[in-house]
């Protein structure tokens, strides 16, 4: 199975991997190949991290660095209508 890792950070500073397992020479331009040494890392990383390329193209290192932090999800439908059925109960002074 090959990983191939985009050379430039996203806005976010995550570089985009993927892995497709009947290659074995990096298929896409702005990309490289990672080393077999380097594919766990980068998958544990999961692309946040500067990259260590050499002149002849080839990675050489990752570093991983710490992931933006992630907005609270907004609550569901279902989560804010047993929200209001659970104020209102309360307000009558009924326990669910």
């Amino acid at each position: 199975m090959l990983t191939i890792i985009e050379l430039e950070a996203r806005e976010d500073g995550r570089h985009g991997l993927q892995s497709q397992s009947h290659r074995t020479q990096c298929w896409l331009e702005g990309w490289v190949a990672v080393p077999p040494e380097l594919q766990q890392e980068a998958w544990d990383c999961g692309g946040y991290c500067e990259i260590q390329v050499d002149k002849k193209g080839v990675l050489t290192g990752l570093t991983p660095i710490s992931r933006p932090e992630q907005p609270e999800p907004e609550p569901t439908v279902e989560e804010r209508l047993r929200a209001d059925v659970d104020y209102l109960a309360a307000l009558q002074g009924v326990s669910l």
